[in-house]
C-alpha cells in the first residue's frame, strides 16, 4: 500500500535548515510503514491469532471482495473515500466504513485502519524559502481556455478561424486524443493544477477545493512547484476555478515580492474585475456568468441577448466611452498577461505565467467582427445526430440549463436555434484566438518564444447539439475530449506533428515540469509533491508515436456524479449533474475509460451511506455503455460523436469483459 492515503495531511517538506530536513525524513520514514496507522511488513496491517480484529461503535461493510490478498484487501480501501478499516480472512476481504479500531485476538485475520494516520505538527513550520535555482530552467506560458472543444483549424476543422492557435500548433506538438478527468470546470481545474484525480482532490462540482484541511492543504500545486524553485509565476484570468480554491490559490502559486521575485514586481493575480474597466461593466462578463449581453441602449448588441450577442464595437465605444478600448473581459485579460510577459522578461529568473480565457463560455458574447468571418447563419451545418445514443443510460444525458437551449429528453433542439447557437460559439472561439494571438506576438516581439514552452488547452469538452446535448457534463467522448497543444522549441522531433497517443490532463503537472528542466515531481523528497499522479510525457517530444495509444498509457479515464430528480413527465429524471450537491446526496456515479478503440462507461448506483459505487447495480437509470470509435481521429465531430450503445451486443462481449474490469482496477486500486 502507498503512503498515498495519508498524504493531505503530511507537513510541507523544509528545504531551509538541517533540523526541519530531519523532521521530514522523520515523518517520511513513518508514512513509509503506514497503510492506516498500524506498522507492518508489505501492505500495513496487523495479524490477529484469534478473536476479533476490527470492532466499531458504528460501522457498515462497503465491499466484500473474494480471491483478495493483503495488498489488494489494502489498496481496495485506499480506493474508497469513505473507507475507514478494511480486514482479510483467508482470501475474503471487507472493506469498511465507520469508526474503527482494531482490537482483540481474533481468527487470524489481517486488518488496517485508514484513519489513524500520522497528522501534521499543530503549529506548522514557516514556508521555506525557494531551493536554489536549478540551471538550465527554461520559461513557460500556459493558456487555458474556458469550455473549448478540438474543433479547430490545427485539428482538421474548417468551422471556425483559428488562425493563431494553428500557427502555434505548425510549431508544437499536437494531442489529438487528450482527455480530462472530469467533464466540468471546478473538479478539471482542481485536478490538473495539482496533478491528481478527482477523487484524490474531493473535488466533484462547486462545493469541495482542494486546498481544504483535510484534504490537500499542504499540496504544492503545479505553478507553486515552479516558484519553489525560484521561478517567477504570475497570472492573469481564469486558471483556477474563482473562488475554488479561494483567491486563485494566492499566495501560494504565484510570486509577489518573495524570492522568486527578484525584482520586487508585486504584480498580483489578475482575477474578474482586477483588470481594468468601470465597475458593474455590463460589458465585462465574469467567469461563471450566464448572461452579458444586457446593453442600456439597445443598439450596441445584437442577438438573443441571453446565450449569445454580437457587439458593435464602433457603437458601443460611442455609447460607453468610459469603457475604453477593451470593455471585454479576454480582452483585458490578453492585456494583463502582455504586460506580466513584458515585466517578466527584465527578471534574471525564468517565469511560468498563466492566460485563462473565458470565451467560448456562455454566453458567446463577442465582438460582431467574428460573426462576419463565417458563412450565415443558415449555412452552418447542424450535428449529425441530434439523438442520444441509441441505447445509452437516462443517467449518462442531461438537459441544457445555463442559458443554453432548452432540450428535453429525447426532443431535439430546434434547428433554426441550433445552426444560431453553433455560430455563436464558432465566433466566440475565433475571438478567443484573437487575443492567442496577441499574447504570442508579445512573446515573439520580447525575443522570448524560443525559450518558452508554451501550453494551449480546454478545461474540458463541450457538445453542441449532438446527441441533443448542450454543454459539458458528460462522460461521452465530446464531453471529456479536448485540444492540447504544447510548443516547445528546444525538442525539434515534435515540431508541427500530430499524435494519437492517449493522454490525460493529470499528466501535465510533470510533463510541463520536465519540459521546463525542473525536477521530476513525483519522485524528489518533497513529500507534499510526491505521489503527483499521472505520466510525464516527456518521450512524445523526443520520438511522437503516430499512431495506435502509445506507450505510456493505455486508458485514460473520466467520471461524472448525478442527481435523480422527480419532476417533469418522465418521473424519476437520474441526470442532474448537482453542481452543488454533497456527495451523500449524489445517485449515480459515471466512471468511464478510452482505448485505442472503443469509449466504455458504467453508470452504477452512488451508495450514499459508504460513500461509494455499486459496482454492477444499474437502477432505473443505469448501465454499461460501450461506443466503437474505430475511425475516429479527430477531424469530424460527428465521428467522434457517441452514437450506439453496443456494449450488451454478444459479439463485443470479450471487449466488454476487457474495459469493466480494467475500469474496475483503477477506481478500486489507489487512484
Amino acid at each position: 500500500m502507498s503512503i498515498n492515503m495519508v498524504h493531505s495531511t503530511m507537513p510541507q517538506s523544509p528545504r531551509a535548515t538541517i533540523i526541519t530536513d530531519v523532521v521530514t525524513i522523520m515523518w517520511l520514514l513513518i508514512a513509509s510503514l503506514v497503510c492506516t496507522g498500524v506498522l507492518a511488513q508489505e501492505c500495513p496491517g496487523k495479524t490477529y491469532p484469534g478473536g476479533t480484529n476490527a470492532n466499531s461503535k458504528t460501522s457498515s461493510v462497503l465491499a466484500v471482495i473474494e480471491g483478495s490478498t493483503i495488498e489488494a484487501c489494502c489498496a481496495a480501501c485506499a480506493g474508497r473515500p469513505a473507507c475507514s478499516a478494511w480486514t482479510l480472512l483467508g482470501t475474503t476481504c471487507r472493506v469498511k466504513a465507520g469508526d474503527w479500531k482494531l482490537a482483540g485476538a481474533g481468527s487470524g485475520a489481517t486488518s488496517g485502519l485508514r484513519t489513524a494516520t500520522p497528522t501534521a505538527p499543530p503549529n506548522r513550520l514557516p514556508t521555506p524559502p525557494p531551493v536554489p535555482l536549478p540551471k538550465g530552467i527554461r520559461n513557460t506560458l500556459m493558456i487555458i481556455v474556458d469550455d473549448l472543444r478540438p474543433e479547430l483549424g490545427a485539428y482538421g476543422h474548417n468551422t471556425t478561424v483559428t488562425t493563431n492557435i494553428d500557427k502555434l500548433a505548425a510549431g508544437g506538438l499536437t494531442f489529438t486524443r487528450a482527455y480530462v478527468q472530469y467533464s466540468f470546470c471546478a473538479p478539471s481545474r482542481n485536478s490538473f493544477m495539482t496533478g491528481r484525480r478527482p477523487d484524490r482532490t474531493t473535488c466533484w462540482n462547486f462545493v469541495n477545493y482542494f486546498r481544504e484541511p483535510s484534504i490537500g492543504s499542504n499540496w504544492t500545486s503545479m505553478p507553486q512547484y515552479f516558484k519553489e524553485h525560484g521561478v517567477l509565476t504570475l497570472g492573469a484570468g481564469k486558471l483556477f476555478h474563482p473562488g475554488l480554491p479561494p483567491n486563485y490559490d494566492t499566495p501560494y502559486s504565484w510570486s509577489f515580492g518573495d524570492a522568486s521575485d527578484p525584482l520586487n514586481l508585486k504584480m498580483p493575480y489578475v482575477g474578474p474585475g482586477d483588470s481594468g474597466g468601470a465597475p458593474n461593466d455590463p460589458f465585462l462578463t465574469q467567469p461563471g456568468a450566464v448572461s452579458g449581453c444586457v446593453n442600456k441602449s439597445g443598439e450596441a448588441v445584437d442577438g438573443d441577448m441571453t446565450h449569445w450577442c454580437s457587439y458593435n464595437m464602433t457603437r458601443l465605444h460611442e455609447v460607453y466611452p468610459e469603457y475604453g478600448t477593451e470593455p471585454l473581459f479576454d480582452q483585458q485579460i490578453a492585456s494583463a498577461t502582455i504586460k506580466q510577459l513584458q515585466a517578466a522578461a527584465k527578471s534574471p529568473n525564468p517565469f511560468f505565467i498563466g492566460c485563462g480565457f473565458h470565451r467560448p463560455h456562455l454566453p458567446f458574447a463577442v465582438p460582431s467582427e467574428y460573426h462576419a468571418l463565417l458563412p450565415p447563419t443558415e449555412q452552418i451545418k447542424p450535428p449529425k445526430f441530434n439523438r442520444q445514443p441509441e441505447g445509452s443510460s437516462m443517467a449518462a444525458w442531461h438537459p441544457g440549463g445555463f442559458g443554453v437551449p432548452t432540450s428535453t429528453y429525447n426532443v431535439s433542439c430546434p434547428q433554426e436555434q441550433t445552426k444560431a447557437y453553433r455560430k455563436a460559439y464558432y465566433a466566440a472561439v475565433s475571438f478567443m484566438d484573437s487575443n492567442v494571438g496577441r499574447v504570442l506576438d508579445e512573446l515573439d516581439t520580447l525575443g522570448l518564444a524560443d525559450s518558452t514552452t508554451v501550453i494551449f488547452m480546454g478545461d474540458h469538452g463541450w457538445q453542441l447539439g449532438e446527441m441533443n446535448e448542450w454543454r459539458k457534463m458528460t462522460n461521452w467522448e465530446l464531453g471529456v475530449r479536448v485540444p492540447l497543444i504544447i510548443r516547445c522549441p528546444w525538442m525539434p522531433a515534435s515540431h508541427g506533428v500530430k499524435t494519437p497517443a492517449l493522454v490525460e490532463a493529470v499528466d501535465l503537472y510533470q510533463t510541463i515540469a520536465a519540459l521546463a528542466g525542473l525536477p521530476d515531481p513525483a519522485s524528489g523528497d518533497d513529500y507534499p509533491v510526491q505521489n503527483v499522479q499521472g505520466n510525464s510525457l516527456l518521450p512524445y517530444f523526443l520520438d511522437p508515436p503516430t499512431n495506435g495509444t502509445g506507450t505510456i498509457k493505455k486508458y485514460a479515464f473520466s467520471q461524472f456524479n448525478k442527481h435523480n430528480t422527480e419532476s417533469g413527465p418522465y418521473g424519476l429524471q437520474p441526470w442532474d449533474p448537482c453542481t452543488k450537491c454533497n456527495f451523500s446526496e449524489w445517485d449515480y456515479v459515471g466512471l468511464s475509460l478510452r482505448d485505442d478503440r472503443w469509449r466504455y462507461t458504467e453508470w452504477v448506483k452512488w451508495d450514499k451511506a459508504a460513500h461509494g459505487p455499486q459496482w454492477g447495480v444499474y437502477g432505473v437509470g443505469g448501465g454499461a455503455e460501450l461506443y466503437d470509435h474505430e475511425g475516429d481521429f479527430g477531424a469530424d465531430m460527428d465521428v467522434a460523436t457517441d452514437t450506439i450503445n453496443v456494449a450488451h451486443e454478444a459479439q463485443y462481449a470479450d471487449v466488454v469483459q476487457t474495459l469493466s474490469a480494467a475500469l474496475r482496477q483503477h477506481f478500486l486500486g489507489d487512484h
